[in-house]
C-alpha cells in the first residue's frame, strides 16, 4: 500500500511539474510572437457583397440546383 502512494505522489507530481512546464512555454511563446507580429501582419480578406440581395434568390437557387441533382 505504502508503495503505490509513493508511485502515486512520484506520477502526480510529474505531470504537474510538466503542466506548469508547458504552460510556461506558451506564455514565453506568446510574448514572443506578440513581439514581433508587426512583422507578420495578417492578409485583409476582402468579402465582395453577394450579387442577390434578396435571400428568396439565394433559396431558388439552391432549389434549382437540388431540382437538378435530383433530375
Amino acid at each position: 500500500m505504502e508503495q503505490g502512494l509513493v508511485l502515486m505522489v512520484v506520477g502526480m507530481v510529474t505531470v504537474f511539474s510538466f503542466l506548469i512546464l508547458l504552460v510556461g512555454a506558451m506564455i514565453a511563446a506568446a510574448s514572443f510572437f506578440a513581439k514581433f507580429a508587426h512583422l507578420f501582419p495578417e492578409e485583409q480578406i476582402k468579402v465582395k457583397p453577394s450579387a442577390a440581395v434578396d435571400p428568396g434568390v439565394d433559396i431558388a437557387i439552391a432549389l434549382a440546383a437540388i431540382r437538378a441533382k435530383r433530375s
